[in-house]
């Protein structure tokens, strides 16, 4: 019976407003008495039944209108519930906006909601603002589902790439991001299931390949673990807490495990293994560090560079203090995160300290600076460049000298930074080339560092920072004793009177040379 259909419809939204039986008796009572009646029985006629079931449309007609009644009497309530009901949703629609979800339409449709509820009046009204709120929230629910199982695919994926299944990852990886294009476009409920189906697929598929490598992976982990820790004695680290972790991995790694199990098992012994390695690297970092600092502090105070021109002594090696560039190595290991970090301040201590015994031994070289220096071919050979083009720039002794295939190409004096603003030593390559470009300084005017907008011809940028190899017109003189306060013969005491800021200065032709005969793979090694 219609009526019938239409008074269950409103009462179960009336139960969904949260109106108690309670507060329902008296009308639940009565459609109680409605559902347990029967037809009378008639032999002769059907006008009986007829003016039961006419009787009973009518007596459900009645019960509508006063569960209306009852319900328009608590339209304040209703409207209120669903305003919370309402908030809820625009809260979790941001969230999935924050989430980069593809809400498409979801805000518009949220708006026009929130207007269609700023205009009820009538029991009618809001139980067509719950029906669509239903529906509202069915569809953001089932774009939710779907993003958490691509979550979880992509977890599944993260796991089998750090088990180092290759083939399982590539394989799935090309339909993980298939997949998320079809989620990005999102055209609708039924897109979506289908969606759903394919990914709960492509899980099942990573998982089984998950499960059969358990044990190999579970082995291999195990066995690199095992090698690092047996290595930790030669680094002066004590290996005991990782011994006793790897007994209990290995009672771990014996017993059956499932999928997130495993995953915890791995995510606990791979932490373990970057800890050894990372150990191992920072004591080696530390090792480095100190030998060098080591080396500078036994070395520099005696090397000093008496300058005549103003009375001072000055460090030869001025480079390599720690209010230059010395504390380089140790600055990468306090902010070392990762092991490239690690092991990128262990390369830079080595090189360090490297540079300086280069430096070192040059210093006491009377080879003169157009000839073949050892230190120069220490540095080739170290460095493993003795093929392609490197330019070698000596500190100590003021000269620049290019090497073609290990071959002594052509020499030049040079001009590199004063003590306060030193040259920086290591490995580099060309980072640009310009012809010509125009030096702004970055000091204020009222610095003694400042210099006027100065016009380049010939520059390399080997380092950042600004340190180039380049023209410097405006000196005359260049050589041993240049990077300190000396007297220039142009004249200019300010521009020409010391070291550059940094940068390798040349005379005009010699850089322009140097420009022209070297490129973009050309190394350079300043010692």
């Amino acid at each position: 019976m219609e009526n019938e259909q239409r008074f269950d419809q409103i009462l179960h939204s009336a139960r969904q407003f949260g109106f108690t039986s309670a507060v329902l008796q008296p009308i639940l009572t009565q459609y109680a008495a409605l559902r347990s009646s029967q037809p009378p029985l008639s032999l002769f006629s059907n006008q009986p039944v007829d003016d039961y079931y006419l009787s009973l449309a009518r007596r459900y007609l009645l019960l509508n209108t006063q569960l209306q009644g009852v319900m328009a009497a608590n339209t304040q309530r209703i409207h209120a519930q669903l305003e919370q009901e309402l908030q809820h949703t625009s809260i979790s629609l941001a969230g999935d906006q924050k989430a980069h979800l593809p809400i498409g339409t979801f805000p518009a449709q949220l708006h026009q909601l929130e207007g269609a509820l700023s205009n009820a009046h009538s029991f009618g009204d809001y139980t067509h603002i719950y029906t669509s709120m239903q529906q509202f929230d069915q569809r953001l629910s089932a774009l939710e589902v779907t993003s958490s199982h691509l979550s979880a695919l992509q977890n599944m994926l993260n796991l089998a790439q750090q088990a180092q299944l290759n083939t399982t990852v590539l394989s799935l990886q090309a339909a993980y991001q298939n997949d998320q294009q079809l989620f990005q476009k999102n055209t609708g409920a039924a897109s979506l299931q289908s969606l759903n189906h394919l990914l709960n697929a492509q899980y099942q598929q990573a998982t089984v390949a998950v499960v059969q490598a358990m044990p190999m992976v579970a082995s291999t982990r195990l066995q690199e673990l095992d090698q690092g820790v047996q290595q930790l004695p030669a680094a002066n680290l004590d290996p005991a807490p990782y011994q006793e972790r790897l007994t209990v991995y290995k009672k771990q790694a014996a017993a059956p495990m499932d999928v997130l199990s495993f995953q915890h098992f791995l995510k606990q012994v791979d932490n373990d293994i970057f800890a050894v390695k990372a150990d191992a690297l920072r004591e080696d970092a530390n090792q480095a560090i100190r030998q060098f600092h080591q080396d500078v502090e036994g070395w520099s105070s005696s090397h000093l560079y008496y300058d005549d021109y103003d009375g001072n002594s000055y460090a030869i090696d001025t480079s390599y203090l720690n209010n230059n560039f010395g504390l380089d190595a140790d600055t990468l290991l306090n902010q070392a995160t990762t092991l490239d970090d690690l092991q990128n301040s262990l390369d830079v201590a080595k090189t360090l300290l490297f540079n300086h015994q280069l430096l070192e031994m040059d210093y006491d070289d009377p080879t003169p600076y157009d000839q073949v220096h050892k230190a120069d071919l220490q540095a080739l050979q170290h460095y493993q460049l003795m093929q392609g083009q490197v330019i070698v720039i000596s500190l100590s002794k003021q000269s620049l000298r290019l090497y073609q295939d290990g071959n002594l190409v052509r020499s030049f004096l040079v001009t590199t930074g004063r003590p306060e603003r030193p040259s920086p030593p290591g490995v580099w390559t060309v980072l640009n080339r310009l012809s010509p470009t125009l030096f702004k300084s970055d000091d204020p005017p009222t610095s003694p560092f400042w210099y006027p907008n100065t016009v380049i011809q010939n520059a390399i940028l080997f380092h950042d920072g600004g340190y180039f190899i380049h023209d410097s017109w405006w000196r005359i003189n260049y050589g041993p004793g240049t990077e300190f306060p000396h007297h220039d013969d142009s004249g200019d005491q300010r521009s020409s009177g010391n070291g550059s800021h940094g940068c390798v200065n040349l005379p005009p032709a010699e850089a322009a040379w140097l420009y022209y005969n070297t490129g973009w793979n050309t190394s350079i090694v300043v010692y």
